[in-house]
Formats: C-alpha cells, structure tokens, sequence
C-alpha cells in the first residue's frame, strides 16, 4: 500500500512555519534586522578611524588609558604631580622607558633609556629636531630641563 503525502504541505512545513520557543524565527530574524537598518548606513557611511579621531568620547576613553600608564608594558613606579602622571615603565625586551601623561588633555611622552641616579631620581634624556636636550627626572620631584637648564619642576605625591 502506497500512502499519498499531499506535496503543498509538506513544502510548507519545511520552509514556512519553523517556531523556537513559541516564536517564529523568520518574524523575529525580519523585526531585528529592520530595526537595524537605519543605523548600519552610519556605521557604513564614515571610517572608525575617522570617528576615533574627531570623537570627544574617543579622546576622554585614550585620556582614561593614558592616565592608567605604561599601555602594553609593566609599571615599575608611578609618581603623580600637579600637573603630570608619571610612569617608570618595562617594557617586553627589559628596557626600561620614562612615559610622562598631562593630567589635563593625556598628551603624553615616552622616553627610552632611563637610568637610576645616586639620589634617587629616575632619569631619560631625549632631543628634539632642533637638537634641543631634554631631561626628565622624577623622584621626589618631577624636573625637566632643556640644554641643561631646569624648566619646570614640581613635587610629587
């Protein structure tokens, strides 16, 4: 005995009618698809790098990094001033580099070699283009000086 299956239904009830948990997917795929829609052409229209750029809220996240210190490397001591957060950092090769953080706006500097004074400072000295040396020491104090002459100072906490 041959049993007829009537085509049209069985055709339905492979594409049409698939339920999860009381819901249709098809209905609940197409409700969240059109409630994305209108912001996929946003994200679409402008390049990250571009929003990251231009972004007060992409400026006050890379402040928030930069005043935690040392991204990607080991913090060796932390020192804070007024006006600066400043880091003795380690990096993966053991190289040891000065990073100083503007508390105010994140500008920040990092300085490569930085060596340990008989009075207690850590100290990194770098140049500019002009040929202007710059030296940075921290310990008690945060000193700066330009072709060897103090620029700034300021006590640490």
């Amino acid at each position: 005995m041959t049993k007829k299956v009537h085509l049209k239904y069985q055709e339905d009830r492979m594409t049409s009618k698939f339920w999860l948990k009381g819901f249709n997917v098809s209905a609940v795929a197409g409700t969240t698809l059109g409630l994305l829609m209108p912001v996929l052409p946003v994200l679409a229209v402008a390049p990250s790098s571009n929003i990251a750029e231009d972004s007060s809220f992409a400026q006050s996240e890379e402040l928030m990094i930069a005043q935690s210190g040392c991204a990607r490397a080991t913090t060796r001591e932390q020192f804070t001033t007024d006006t600066y957060n400043v880091f003795i950092c380690e990096d993966g090769n053991g190289d040891y580099f000065y990073q100083g953080i503007n508390r105010s706006n994140g500008d920040l500097i990092n300085v490569y070699g930085v060596t340990f004074t008989d009075s207690g400072y850590y100290m990194a000295t770098t140049s500019d283009s002009s040929g202007n040396e710059y030296t940075y020491m921290v310990g008690e104090s945060l000193d700066v000086y330009e072709n060897g002459e103090l620029i700034w100072t300021e006590p640490t906490y």
